[in-house]
């Protein structure tokens, strides 16, 4: 890309928007992490790390892999609450300001409970009380991604908890997976999706994250998901090189 490319482009307004930045700082950590887990840990599995160990280390990821989550999709409400109350004025019965800052955002919605996420359908259920249509980007996460991010909630709910409610909905979850028997988390994150596959589950499970983040950034900054995927029928190398320029040139890349 040349200067004057890279200028077109940054001067797309929504290239310079806080939520622009949280979204391609957050799927540019994804990316990090798979990177990290399937470059460092998995390649290095029974030289550097043994089996029990790598399990240990997936069974980690999926804590910070929800935490991330969260930290996300906090962030984006806040930017798409601030500037239009319409919804929420509904929902409390009071006449609020139409536009508000980040930090009446925040007190708003953590004085009111709003952000006990449990899963992307609750995500979605809080997303229609308080914001409006138009500015209610949850509605766009496809049903792939948020059926697979519901299921991973489980996963971690398990991994952090131990607990026999939790036991209890982690079998119900594996069931759907075709696993049977009762494994710890990491064992199952580490196997194959199929015996004909290369993909393990946890990379089956994160790109469902990677996914519901780029159906936010189709609804929230067209351009900038234009701008990726161009005239490609379908996500492919080329729209892949043209993401990972985003990253690289975004002020927040991980280091």
């Amino acid at each position: 890309m040349n200067e004057s490319e890279l200028n077109e482009l940054k001067n797309i307004e929504e290239f310079n928007s806080i939520g622009y930045h949280y979204t391609i700082m957050y799927m540019a950590r994804i990316h990090s992490q798979a990177e990290f887990l399937f470059a460092k840990v998995l390649a290095l599995r029974g030289k550097v790390y043994s089996n029990y160990e790598a399990s240990e280390i997936i069974e980690a990821f999926t804590i910070k892999t929800i935490c991330d989550w969260e930290w996300y999709a906090e962030k984006m409400i806040y930017e798409c609450l601030k500037v239009d109350t319409t919804q929420l004025s509904k929902e409390l019965e009071l006449k609020l300001p139409k536009t508000i800052s980040n930090d009446e955002c925040i007190a708003y919605l953590n004085g009111l409970g709003y952000f006990d996420l449990r899963s992307v359908n609750n995500l979605k259920k809080i997303g229609r009380k308080i914001l409006t249509d138009k500015n209610n980007p949850f509605q766009n996460i496809s049903s792939e991604a948020r059926n697979q991010i519901d299921d991973f909630y489980s996963l971690r709910n398990y991994v952090a908890h131990k607990s026999s409610k939790s036991k209890r909905t982690l079998i119900k979850t594996y069931s759907k997976y075709n696993q049977n028997e009762f494994i710890e988390v990491g064992d199952f994150l580490l196997s194959k999706t199929d015996e004909n596959k290369k993909n393990i589950r946890f990379q089956d499970f994160g790109s469902s994250f990677w996914l519901a983040s780029f159906n936010i950034m189709e609804f929230t900054y067209p351009k900038m998901y234009k701008w990726i995927v161009q005239d490609e029928k379908i996500y492919n190398d080329k729209c892949h090189l043209r993401f990972h320029y985003l990253m690289e040139i975004s002020p927040n890349k991980p280091k």
